[in-house]
């Protein structure tokens, strides 16, 4: 036992000597252990120094993942084989290579790594064949350098034929290859002198508060600069860092009126409001007169948006583009000047309906429809027909009136004419009033024989001069 005590120091010492190449996330690794397997164990169940016998195992090992290793063991060792279970042993040289996949707990820097394996082993006893086996089990590695570990295992391997079951213990070292990372930590750096790394600083280039993760905050009012939109003005989170001198809701930089409180839709500033109709007075454009905010505060009696001062019509609603005055029926001339504000006519006759052909062939005839008794201003009955005419006319006509004009020949004496003529006019205008047509709508006069439209030296033409005319119009 004493020469594998000596081969134990002789392996660490050479592991010490590889041991300084770097490590840096390196997959392989390499193993040399002093291995002890015991074939007793299994049948006597005691555990005992002389049923050990010794050899050396070289193993490679290459990490596939965070939590797995394949290792690939070769033994060559002395062993005790029972030759059956009352005690019988024969010593030979032996000789294994295994498969392993280990389940492990490592990291580069932590001093115990432990695991556990399972695999496949083939087994040469004495150069005579090969013989399976499977062993299981545990070690525990322990960091003595930067990438050396004293490695040590425990395991038990089970045999495919009768009394091949044993128990093997190792110990050794192990060496991860490839380059490595340096224990020295790296220096840290602080560019803007808070001392607070740049590794962990949001801010590396501006001096900032540890408790900000290194940002500053120029005016400490708990938010970073670049989170504060007044960051020289100390300010409320609410507004974003920035004060609310007045403490009306709207921040100064916001406020028109930051020393005065006031209403946020006024921008922060009171409302002086004389009249009292919700508008301010600097907004307001009648600020002694109640009004409406669509008329910038001046009032609007028809509510049709256009203040009364600009309104053709204030006291009826209508569109901006008649100035406010409304045309009811549409036919483009409004109500205020329109004489039939109901019934659609043209401008040229004041919004009226044009009286139709019929109806100013209808007057016309009356011109010498209507018949007197001669020299007087009695009605002849077959007058009343034109005049019933004249009626349904006025009637149809309600916005129009109606001028009645009696004229003479030049028989007799000119002052009898005249009285003559107006009598006869007043005779029609009373017969049409006794049908139902207001006396407003109607005007009466009398020109004697003034006005001839025909030459009275001839009977034809004194039958033309002898007439009442009717003349329909619109004021």
């Amino acid at each position: 036992m004493k020469k594998l005590h000596y081969l134990f120091v002789l392996i660490l010492l050479f592991g010490a000597q590889i041991s300084f190449s770097q490590y840096s996330g390196a997959k392989d690794g390499l193993a040399v252990r002093v291995v002890l397997p015991n074939y007793q164990y299994p049948i006597t169940k005691d555990f005992l120094e002389d049923d050990f016998t010794s050899g050396m195992e070289i193993e490679y090992v290459r990490s596939l993942n965070s939590f797995l290793n394949l290792a690939i063991p070769f033994r060559i060792n002395r062993a005790d084989l029972p030759t059956n279970e009352t005690g019988g042993i024969k010593n030979v040289p032996a000789m294994s290579l295994d498969a392993l996949l280990q389940l492990k707990y490592f990291k580069p820097r932590q001093f115990f790594n432990p695991y556990l394996y399972a695999g496949i082993s083939g087994m040469s006893e004495n150069l005579d064949g090969v013989r399976l086996a499977v062993p299981v089990g545990g070690g525990f590695d322990f960091r003595i350098a930067r990438h050396t570990y004293l490695t040590t295992k425990a395991e038990y391997r089970l045999g495919f034929e009768d009394l091949r079951d044993h128990l093997q213990l190792g110990a050794g070292i192990l060496v991860l290859l490839g380059e490595g990372e340096s224990d020295d930590k790296p220096a840290m750096t602080d560019r803007d002198g808070d001392g607070i790394p740049d590794a962990q600083d949001l801010c590396p280039d501006v001096k900032g508060l540890a408790a900000f993760n290194g940002c500053p905050d120029t005016d400490g009012d708990g938010l970073t600069d670049g989170e504060d939109q007044c960051p020289t003005v100390a300010g409320l989170k609410e507004f974003m860092g920035c004060p609310d001198g007045d403490g009306d809701g709207v921040p100064d930089k916001d406020d028109a009126c930051p020393t005065e409180k006031g209403l946020a839709s006024n921008k922060g500033c009171p409302v002086r409001d004389a009249d009292g109709d919700g508008i301010d007075d600097k907004d307001d454009a009648c600020p002694t007169e109640k009004g409406t905010r669509e008329t910038k505060g001046c009032p609007d009696t028809d509510r049709d948006g256009i203040a009364d001062r600009e309104d053709e019509c204030p006291t009826a609603p209508g569109p901006r583009q008649y100035k406010g005055c409304p045309d009811g029926d549409g036919d483009g001339v409004l109500d205020k000047d329109d004489r039939c504000p109901t019934v659609v006519g043209p401008a040229s006759n004041k919004g009226c309906p044009e009286i139709k052909k019929e109806d100013k062939e209808t007057l016309t005839f009356a011109m010498k429809a209507v018949q007197f008794e001669t020299a007087r201003a009695t009605l002849k009955k077959e007058s009343n027909a034109i005049l019933d005419q004249i009626v349904d006319i006025m009637k149809r006509y309600p916005a129009h009136k109606l001028r009645i004009n009696g004229h003479t020949d030049s028989i007799g004496e000119a002052p009898a004419n005249q009285t003559l003529s107006e009598k006869r006019a007043k005779a029609c205008y009373d017969y049409l009033v006794s049908k139902g047509i207001a006396a407003n709508r109607m005007s009466h006069a009398g020109y004697g024989e003034s006005q001839p439209i025909g030459d009275n030296r001839y009977k034809d033409g004194r039958e033309k001069n002898r007439r009442v005319e009717f003349d329909l119009y619109i004021e």
